[in-house]
């Protein structure tokens, strides 16, 4: 009986050190392509075209902002959403939903499909947070971005779950002009 329990456990932990890796990963690669992209909020190749308005639409869950990706001194438009949780209602996983990234008018990019918690916060130059909807009238010099993602199976009714969290982004080009 013990060297069953011992079994049990030893595949318990196996299963979910696998889950725990497999997520610091995607964890991993979800930051780095958002810390550069919201580096680039505000930037133009063109510094004459920068502005403190890069921000076009900001929730606490989506963001539309310019940022010149491609350093040709042309603004693009970068927006981040989620989905709802239907679009993934055929993962065991109640909470999940797909975080996706769109570049001007190309179809959306699915950055993540196991967010759980995606949450964005707009701070002014004195770090007060903004009130939402944030639109260009607003100014913004730092982004607050969370998130949170779960593994869609769950081994003993548990979901493995990671968590990445940026104090501030601080967009330097939103303050130069």
């Amino acid at each position: 009986m013990n060297l069953l329990n011992m079994n049990q456990n030893v595949i318990q932990s196996e299963s979910m050190f696998g889950h725990d890796k497999s997520l610091q990963v995607d964890v991993v690669i979800l930051a780095t392509i958002m810390d550069r992209d919201f580096g680039l909020l505000g930037y133009c190749g063109d510094y004459t075209k920068m502005d403190s308005t890069a921000i076009i639409y900001g929730d606490s869950v989506s963001i539309r902002f310019l940022a010149d990706v491609d350093n040709n001194g042309i603004f693009d438009t970068l927006y981040y959403f989620t989905s709802d949780t239907a679009a993934l209602s055929h993962t065991p996983n109640p909470r999940d939903r797909i975080l996706y990234r769109q570049l001007n008018s190309n179809p959306p990019f699915v950055v993540a499909n196991n967010i759980t918690e995606f949450n964005l916060k707009y701070l002014d130059t004195f770090s007060n947070e903004q009130t939402i909807p944030i639109d260009l009238n607003k100014i913004v010099n730092y982004v607050r971005i969370a998130f949170k993602v779960e593994d869609p199976y769950a081994y003993n009714e548990e979901y493995t779950e990671a968590l990445w969290r940026r104090l501030t982004v601080t967009a330097n080009n939103l303050t130069k002009k």
